[in-house]
């Protein structure tokens, strides 16, 4: 189980690097997702020297999303956006993904999506991250909830406002998820820290200075 994405965001203006030479190709400028697949097709980069031919890097030659650089294998994986054809058509006529409206079947309005978080081993997008002003902070949504992507708005399965989680819950939740898998396991993980704690307390009130009157925690404790 995979645990951990990463934010749209974040990824921009990333430098790319090269693991056959350790140059650096430039840094992300630009996402071209494919909303067909909901991923991350290819990046643009901001390389010296192409003038007017548009550097392109397709996610398929991604080695490694990194919290400091984006990795390929080696320079060549750089490519002229007009010798991909798919790609070229993406970068023309693209539908937008941050900014959009998300709108459910029924006409409910859920916010304007402001990022989206992704799985950096193969670019598939997994949440939206909505932002409403009837909402306090953002809220995720899976993106199997929506159905069509247009120019004007995103389109939601009718209900998917019930389907609306905290953007800061979604390492939790999954976490949760991995920890009920583990079953016993887990349970006895938790049997362990208690009583753990149940030591330590023991421990705490056998000290001299624990009994004192008046005295305040150990220090440190409140700080």
């Amino acid at each position: 189980m995979r645990l951990m994405f990463y934010t749209s965001k974040k990824l921009m203006g990333m430098p790319v690097v090269s693991l056959a030479d350790g140059h650096q190709l430039g840094r992300i400028k630009r996402l071209l997702i494919d909303h067909s697949k909901m991923a991350i097709a290819a990046f643009t980069v901001d390389r010296k020297g192409w003038f007017k031919e548009q550097p392109v890097v397709p996610y398929s030659h991604v080695k490694s999303v990194g919290s400091h650089a984006v990795t390929v294998d080696e320079a060549s994986a750089v490519m002229k956006l007009s010798s991909l054809p798919e790609l070229e058509a993406l970068a023309k006529h693209p539908l937008p993904l941050l900014g959009a409206r998300v709108i459910t079947e029924e006409g409910t309005v859920l916010g304007t999506v402001e990022d989206f978080r992704f799985d950096p081993q193969d670019g598939k997008i997994h949440y939206l991250d909505i932002k409403s002003g009837l909402l306090h902070g953002a809220r995720s949504l899976e993106t199997d909830q929506i159905i069509t992507c247009g120019r004007d708005a995103l389109i939601a399965r009718a209900g998917a406002e019930e389907a609306l989680q905290k953007s800061g819950g979604l390492l939790s939740v999954k976490l949760q998820d991995a920890c009920k898998s583990a079953g016993k396991t887990f349970d006895s993980a938790g049997t362990i820290t208690r009583k753990v704690g149940e030591t330590v307390n023991r421990y705490w009130q056998r000290l001299p200075f624990s009994q004192k009157k008046n005295d305040g925690p150990p220090p440190g404790e409140n700080s």
